[in-house]
């Protein structure tokens, strides 16, 4: 019982100790850029486009990370984040920067982990699959045998 006490406090501090996520849906683009999933997923600016038609007044960014395998792409409206959108191999070797990339986006380990099971989903059955989560939807789209598309909305 001591022992369950103690495991418990130890994740209630490393839960409550872990920093703020940095780029929710809603954030300034500033805090996509300076955050960490610049870093850990190795992501490169590749540029900007004003969309148009019935996304106009927004802009796209689009990231890409050096290997060249993995694409981010940011959809911004008066300067905050309206998409966070990630295209990547459908193969769930790819999970870790999935989780890393879902994690950012909604703020929350938990909402992360639950985004990976519909990943999972999506990865092995072929079809797409959503969750919500604290007012956010993740979507996964299978776009053919090897591109998997992670969409994250408010």
């Amino acid at each position: 019982m001591r022992t369950m006490r103690l495991w418990l406090l130890v994740g209630l501090v490393l839960l409550l100790g872990s920093p703020p996520a940095q780029a929710r849906v809603g954030d300034p683009l500033q805090v996509f850029t300076e955050g960490p999933v610049m870093n850990q997923l190795a992501l490169n600016p590749q540029g900007q486009m004003a969309l148009s038609g019935e996304l106009s007044g927004r802009t796209l960014y689009r990231f890409v990370s050096e290997d060249g395998v993995i694409t981010v792409d940011v959809v911004v409206r008066g300067g905050l984040i309206e998409q966070l959108v990630m295209y990547l191999p459908r193969d769930e070797r790819r999970g870790f920067q999935v989780s890393m990339f879902l994690q950012d986006a909604v703020g929350s380990v938990i909402g992360a982990q639950k985004g990976m099971l519909a990943f999972r989903a999506a990865v092995v059955n072929g079809g797409e699959t959503y969750l919500t989560f604290a007012g956010y939807t993740m979507r996964f789209t299978p776009l053919d045998r090897a591109m998997l598309r992670v969409l994250i909305t408010r």
